[in-house]
Order: C-alpha cells, then sequence, then structure tokens
C-alpha cells in the first residue's frame, strides 16, 4: 500500500475536516473507523477462523475516512472471529492513536470502547435522555462517511464483494491496492455514492461493554444540546 497515498492527515487537513464534521457538533473529530468483511474463498489454514454468523468465509478490513470517504488509515487481514475492537487494538494505528489524533478524536459505532480518541453512540437501554438520543442520531450522520466509504470501494472494485484470491497475504495486498484506486477516484462521483446510501453492512455482533460514563462523549452531548438550542 503507498504510504504517500494512504496517509494520515496533516494538522491542516484535520482542521479541515474538524470543520465539516462541527456542521454536526462534533467540532474535534477528524474521521470516522469501522470495520467491513470481505468474502473470500477458504483459506488453506485455520479456515473456521474465517467464517461469520451468517456463514460466509470472510475476513476483516479496519478503515479510517476522511469527511470525503476517503481512507486515510486501513488494516487489513484478521480472521472474522475477532471483534472490531480487538482488530483496533491490534492495528498498528491504536499503538500512537493519542498523539495521531492530538487532541481530536474519530466517530465509531457502538462495537468500539468510548475513550478521549474515538467517540461512539450511548447504548440505548431504554433509559436515554432526550440529549443522549439527539446526539446517537447526530453522531449517526457524522460516521455514515465510513459506510459510504466502504460501499463505494465494493461498488467500484465489485471483486471485494467475492475476492478468490486464497493466500491471505495476497488478499490483503489487493485490498489495499484497491483503497488506493479508491482514494485516487474522483471525489465527487455523485452516481456511485446513490447506489451506496441505503446499502447496508453488516450488523455488529455485540457492542462494546461496559458502558461507563466518558468526559469527552458527555461534553459533546451538552455542546450538541446548546447548539440546538441557538438555531
Amino acid at each position: 500500500m503507498s504510504l504517500d497515498v494512504i496517509k494520515w492527515p496533516s494538522n491542516v487537513k484535520k482542521q479541515e475536516s474538524a470543520n465539516y464534521f462541527a456542521k454536526l457538533g462534533f467540532s474535534k473529530a477528524i474521521g470516522c473507523i469501522d470495520g467491513t468483511h470481505i468474502v473470500i474463498d477458504p483459506p488453506s489454514e485455520r479456515k473456521d477462523d474465517y467464517i461469520n454468523r451468517k456463514g460466509n468465509v470472510t475476513l476483516i478490513m479496519q478503515g479510517i475516512c476522511d469527511e470525503h470517504r476517503k481512507f486515510i488509515n486501513v488494516f487489513v487481514g484478521f480472521a472474522v472471529s475477532s471483534h472490531d475492537s480487538w482488530v483496533l487494538q491490534n492495528s498498528p494505528i491504536y499503538r500512537n492513536l493519542a498523539s495521531a489524533c492530538g487532541g481530536n478524536y474519530l466517530l465509531a459505532d457502538s462495537a468500539y470502547p468510548c475513550s478521549d480518541f474515538i467517540i461512539t453512540p450511548y447504548k440505548d437501554n431504554g433509559h436515554l435522555s432526550h440529549d443522549q438520543k439527539r446526539f446517537n442520531m447526530s453522531l449517526s450522520k457524522g460516521r455514515i462517511a465510513i459506510e459510504h466509504a466502504f460501499g463505494l470501494l465494493k461498488q467500484r472494485f465489485r471483486q471485494l464483494y467475492y475476492c478468490k484470491l486464497r493466500v491471505i497475504d495476497k488478499l490483503c495486498r489487493f485490498i489495499g491496492a484497491c483503497c488506493v484506486l479508491h482514494y485516487l477516484a474522483d471525489v465527487y462521483d455523485f452516481e456511485l455514492i446513490s447506489e451506496v446510501e441505503n446499502e447496508g453492512q453488516f450488523a455488529d455482533e455485540e457492542t462494546w461493554e461496559p458502558t461507563r460514563s466518558n468526559r469527552v462523549r458527555d461534553q459533546i452531548c451538552q455542546e450538541i444540546r446548546l447548539r440546538n438550542r441557538q438555531l
């Protein structure tokens, strides 16, 4: 994968992304993180590790994208038996996440642990406040960028719906090359975007526990509440 293309944003680019996500109330968000499944032929080794709950043989691609649905970080190759949070904790970006974000954060779904650097929704236990529900809705609107990024990637390179390369190393390099070409493609490809807006991703198999209060998330929730009062 070309590090000259898929690379972490500069401080200037971070601010551009933050300005975009600020419209939804996330003034320090610089991107979104999630995982997607790539259906593959059974590998020669550890086949059972790659079978998901629907019976498909898949591997996981973790992606972080910016507001333009362009990947700024990609990690590929973990077996499907690994939860998204476990994939994150074993990815190279995780070890440097604090310095990489530098006071900013990523938007994610409930498959990830909420922290100062990854903001996730409040778990809906049936007792969410109005502000928390509104926060979750705003977060969903923000993190849809990563779902669209995965959808666009697979629409552009339809082999990713079912990749028949059997060697995992070759699979990872092929997927990485597709991500590079996706980054270089036209950002305003509205015809493709309209095709993926309603395309569903694999549902989370479980959500991260426990769901303790998080000071950064709570602060953002209050900022969104105040912002809506001013509108």
